[in-house]
Formats: C-alpha cells, sequence, structure tokens
C-alpha cells in the first residue's frame, strides 16, 4: 500500500469533513488533484445542487489536470442527476489515475463510474483505506443500503445507572465538556429524537448551540396521545417540528409541525416503522436523546447502530433508570475516552441485524 495514497486520501476525508451536517442526504465527497507530488486542486461537495468535490478539486487545477491523479472519497457518480456525471468531467481533462477508497452503494453507480473510467483509460485504484471510508460516510451508505437513518442514541449517566431524579430536581448528570460534544453530534445528524416524557419534564429547545453549525435538526417527538405544549421551546427556535402519534386529529392541534401518523402496535408506536417514515423524508441519521422508555423501545428492537454513553463519576442511589425494563443481554464494539471529568463508552451495534 503506497504511504503517499493513504496521505492524498486522508486529505479528501478532512476536506469531505467540511461537508458535515449540510450535505444530507448525499455523501461527504473530498477531492484532491495531485501532479508530481503536489496538490493543485481542492474540493468538497457543499450541499444538494452545488457543484461536486470532483469538480472542484478539477476546476481549481485547471490545466495541470491534465496527467495527474484525482484522489477522491468515494467513487465518482457516473449518472446525470441535478449535475452532470463526475466521470465524464474526468475523461475529458485527460486524469490519467483515479484513487477512491470504496463503491458508492447508489444504484445508479455502484461500481459502474470505476468501470466507466476504467474503459477510458483511466487507471482506477480502490480499497486503500476502506475502513476509514465508510466510517465517514456511515450515514449515507446505511440509508442507500436500507432506506432507513443510521440511528444513534445517546444517554447521560450516573456510575449506578441513572439519568436523572425528578424528585431531587436532578436533571444534569455530567459536566459542560460532555453536553459540548454531544452539540457537535447534533451538528452532524438530520434529527434528533425524544419521547414526549422527556419533552414534558425537560422542556428541551434540541437546537444546535455551543458549536457553529449551519443547520439546525429536524426535532421529532414521539407523541402518541398529542401531549405536547403548543407553547413548548421546540417550536420556538430553529429547526423543523415533527410529531410522530396516532392521533389523527393532530393537524388540527398542531399547524406548526409536521405531523407522522402510526398505527398502534403492541401499545405503542413501533420503532421500526418511525425509522421507516423518516426515511422517506430523506433523513439519513437520527439522535435518540432519551427517556427511559425511549431508549429500551429502541434497543428492544435492535434498531440502534450506535451509542454514545456519557458517564459521570458519580452515584445517586435512586431516579431514572436508564432503562424501563429488562432486556436480552447484548455485546457491543465499544471505545472509551475521556470528556473533561466524564467517561465517554462508545459502542457500535456490529452484532445486531440492522
Amino acid at each position: 500500500m503506497n504511504s503517499l495514497d493513504q496521505y492524498f486520501l486522508k486529505e479528501t476525508f478532512n476536506l469531505a469533513k467540511l461537508g458535515e451536517g449540510i450535505v444530507s442526504p448525499n455523501p461527504m465527497v473530498g477531492a484532491i488533484v495531485v501532479k508530481d507530488g503536489i496538490i493543485v486542486g481542492r474540493g468538497y461537495h457543499r450541499g444538494s445542487g452545488t457543484p461536486h468535490g470532483e469538480k472542484e478539486a478539477i476546476l481549481e487545477a485547471g490545466e495541470n489536470a491534465k496527467g495527474s491523479t484525482l484522489y477522491v472519497s468515494l467513487e465518482p457518480c457516473c449518472h446525470y442527476g441535478r449535475t452532470p456525471p463526475c466521470t465524464d468531467l474526468i475523461i475529458s481533462s485527460k486524469i490519467k489515475k483515479v484513487v477512491a477508497p470504496i463503491k458508492d452503494p447508489n444504484p445508479p453507480v455502484n461500481g459502474k463510474g470505476f468501470k466507466i473510467l476504467e474503459e477510458n483509460g483511466v487507471e482506477v485504484v480502490t480499497g486503500i483505506l476502506k475502513e476509514e471510508a465508510e466510517k465517514l460516510n456511515a450515514f449515507y451508505l446505511k440509508y442507500i443500503k436500507t432506506k432507513k437513518p443510521y440511528a444513534i442514541l445517546k444517554a447521560a449517566l450516573t456510575l449506578d445507572g441513572r439519568i436523572g431524579d425528578l424528585e431531587r430536581n436532578i436533571t444534569k448528570i455530567t459536566s459542560k465538556e460532555s453536553l459540548k460534544e454531544v452539540h457537535r453530534y447534533r451538528k452532524k445528524v438530520d434529527a434528533i429524537l425524544i419521547g414526549v416524557g422527556t419533552l414534558l419534564l425537560d422542556n428541551p429547545r434540541l437546537t444546535v448551540r455551543l458549536v457553529e453549525s449551519k443547520h439546525q435538526p429536524y426535532k421529532v417527538v414521539i407523541d402518541p396521545d398529542l401531549r405536547t405544549p403548543k407553547d413548548a421551546r421546540i417550536f420556538k427556535e430553529g429547526g423543523k417540528v415533527i410529531l410522530a402519534t396516532l392521533d389523527k386529529k393532530a393537524e388540527e392541534k398542531y399547524p406548526e409541525a409536521t405531523i407522522w401518523t402510526f398505527k398502534e402496535k403492541n401499545g405503542s408506536i413501533p420503532v421500526e416503522e418511525i425509522l421507516k417514515r423518516a426515511g422517506e423524508e430523506k433523513i439519513t441519521s437520527i439522535l435518540i436523546e432519551g427517556g427511559s422508555k425511549t431508549f429500551t423501545h429502541f434497543i428492544k428492537e435492535n434498531v440502534v447502530d450506535k451509542y454514545l454513553l456519557f458517564y459521570s463519576p458519580s452515584f445517586i442511589g435512586k431516579g431514572i433508570p436508564f432503562l424501563s425494563t429488562s432486556l436480552p443481554r447484548r455485546f457491543l464494539n465499544t471505545r472509551i475516552k475521556k470528556i473533561g471529568e466524564d467517561i465517554l463508552i462508545e459502542g457500535d451495534n456490529v452484532y445486531g441485524n440492522n
């Protein structure tokens, strides 16, 4: 494996991340043009309808694109959408080599871009830094393959597994540093989801505030019986509000919200149906922020892709448990890191079938 190829591909990943939170439902794509070991063009995808990263990089390179190598974080597109195929521009620019770590599983592409390039004399190298590229576009890859969003469950817990205690007015569990990390994740996702119980207890804003962001996620509230107050803070700040309910009269009561109506199953709204509906609305990622019953439903149905469990170095002895009932034992592929005084356990549901 060429170390220079790895170096330049990592640069494309860094560029791609500049589109974080704003390119959905499209993938994050970064591209650079390299000639004689020097970067002569850079680009990244800035949002739907804007030039793709490959085009930005090639246009910046100009005449230097001829005989160069194009590094791109995902297979170049080969079909007409809101922009022309990147493969046409690559070929006409006389680029001699393309290095991309993974295929784009989107059916109009899915290896066809690589094939077209090779058929037109462009050398294609793929498979380098494959895992890093898949992690970069995990939301997009899950959405394209399943038509459902990538689901992240976030919880703040004490060491004895409590998420708060209303009797003693304990509602904030973790540190300011952990809260800022949560806002970094809010910036990345398309939607934030809570249950109506959490809304009634905390009256959260569900916005990105502690880090700079070019968008505000959708706010999804699971509210089967329409208990959401009309003056709740979710209606007063940026981001569209979506109520998932069983009540068909919701549109009359909440004209300012988007209403998703479902049929009851076993006394609740099936979370699988909520994710399916979110996918239909081109929501590619969703951050589940509580509360206890909502966490339990999503974990029980085995639809969570990633867990973010922020542990405070404290005990409170009693209060609201993380989960509302017992569940089958499950194991996660985990990483641990310190954030302020807290511990963050990141867990990937690699053993699940979601």
